[in-house]
């Protein structure tokens, strides 16, 4: 179970958000500012979770640093340097920045529920002439790689993990968004419109389903 969370970052508006967000229901949260603090921390506090700033530890050889036994990293990604940070093993799960508080809170308790890296990135998902690499986040149509954003990837991984399974625009934006996410259900409509104009050439892929929302075409 997670109980203490060292947080470990030198941007003072990241600090506190990650600090109000999970300071509670019994949770201890310390915070260091640089990657001496931060390894001194965890061996002498026992940290349960680390969050990191990408920004502050630049280099794979870097999180070795931080392997302990038991540990999950959530690394803070800005989203034009997410791809560059989507393969790295050492990390258990990324969170894009700016992030709403109910957002971290989902993401560590999932983490918490899984005891270990999430079973799904050592997966890939194929879908017809769709193959979605959950472990590199990297997306190919006929074996040509497809530029999706980061939030486009996660509603089509999504979807794609739950092949015939209508989900409402609600329900996409709290699984792929977060549950405090005010943008709007057209937000959903968006991104499935700028999903299918990169992977729907001559099969589809997203249906509509009416008055409802959207599903992965169950493939035979």
């Amino acid at each position: 179970m997670i109980s203490r969370v060292l947080v470990l970052s030198d941007i003072p508006a990241n600090i506190q958000a990650v600090s109000a967000a999970l300071s509670r229901d019994g949770v201890a949260v310390r915070t260091e500012t640089n990657v001496e603090r931060g390894l001194a921390s965890l061996i002498h506090w026992n940290a349960d979770l680390l969050v990191v700033d990408s920004a502050l530890v630049t280099t794979g050889e870097a999180f070795d640093l931080f392997e302990r036994d038991g540990l999950k990293i959530i690394a803070l990604v800005e989203e034009q340097f997410i791809d560059q940070w989507a393969a790295r093993m050492e990390v258990d799960d990324f969170i894009l920045i700016p992030f709403v508080a109910s957002e971290l809170r989902a993401r560590v308790s999932r983490l918490d529920s899984d005891d270990g890296r999430f079973e799904e990135r050592l997966e890939i998902l194929r879908r017809g002439p769709l193959e979605i690499d959950v472990e590199r986040y990297k997306v190919t149509m006929n074996g040509s790689v497809v530029d999706l954003t980061y939030k486009e990837y996660e509603l089509l991984r999504f979807l794609a993990s739950n092949p015939g399974k209508p989900f409402t625009r609600e329900a996409l934006l709290n699984q792929v968004w977060g549950y405090d996410y005010y943008g709007g259900s057209r937000t959903v409509d968006v991104h499935v419109r700028r999903i299918r104009a990169k992977v729907e050439d001559q099969e589809q892929f997203i249906e509509t389903v009416r008055n409802v929302g959207y599903r992965f075409t169950e493939l035979t």
